[in-house]
């Protein structure tokens, strides 16, 4: 005991030697140093929200096309929003977008139908593996006169799909745009597409309805350069949906 009480001793008089004044105080943070650390505790960021781009032409654009995608994106950043584009494809259709000053990841393939989306679908869902998809799908499949039955069972093996890789990935579905000539045909299988979405979406992987169809003017000049492809003003109209409808996920 007595070789105990010398070593405490050893310990402690350094700190009562510094100051009398500082009493009891200065023997505390002598024998505890640890406890009065003014280190900061640092949380870590959390990851961005990662969100594919899916569909055709109308999501991949062109070279004279940027698509929606850029002006979405600059939408979310501008609202502060932490989001990273993901896909296997960088460029756009024929070349790279006229600015290209955006996230380019996306999975927008000029001329594809969903059947042939879905060959590559599993292979791109696992390697990008997205929180969030924006499916924009069915355009032509329907202008090639494909039943509109069968595009709606392969809009359910796109989900279904897209759960193998992410069980809780969220889903925007888009009521798609207008083709001139269309309007009534691509109106009944948007119908039918909020009818699929209602079907599918569960708390765990919801997959919501977006109306790109009402109040998109299909004729050339207006919101499309060819009648089928947006232009700068139907770019804008796409992406400003989009965002509405991210604001409620993100």
């Amino acid at each position: 005991m007595r070789s105990l009480h010398r070593s405490l001793n050893a310990f402690i008089r350094p700190a009562l030697l510094c100051s009398a004044t500082l009493g009891w105080m200065v023997l505390t943070a002598s024998v505890l140093p640890q406890a009065w650390s003014s280190t900061p505790t640092r949380t870590a960021a959390a990851p961005p929200t990662r969100i594919m781009p899916l569909g055709d032409s109308i999501t991949q654009g062109n070279k004279a096309q940027n698509s929606y995608r850029r002006s979405l994106w600059r939408m979310l950043k501008q609202a502060g929003y932490a989001v990273d584009f993901v896909g296997s494809q960088q460029t756009n259709h024929e070349g790279p977008p006229p600015i290209p000053d955006f996230d380019l990841d996306n999975e927008g393939h000029w001329g594809w139908r969903i059947d042939e989306i879905l060959t590559q679908l599993p292979t791109w869902a696992r390697q990008a593996r997205p929180d969030i998809v924006l499916v924009h799908m069915g355009t032509n499949d329907l202008a090639q006169q494909q039943d509109p039955a069968q595009t709606i069972a392969e809009l359910k093996q796109v989900v279904q799909n897209l759960r193998q890789a992410n069980p809780r990935v969220k889903i925007l579905m888009a009521e798609i745009i207008p083709l001139v000539g269309n309007n009534d045909r691509f109106a009944a299988f948007n119908q039918q597409v909020r009818q699929l979405a209602q079907s599918l979406s569960t708390s765990k992987s919801p997959v919501i309805t977006v109306d790109q169809f009402t109040g998109f003017q299909a004729e050339a000049g207006k919101d499309t350069f060819d009648g089928c492809h947006p232009n700068d003003s139907g770019e804008q109209k796409m992406a400003t949906r989009w965002f509405t409808a991210l604001r409620s996920l993100l």
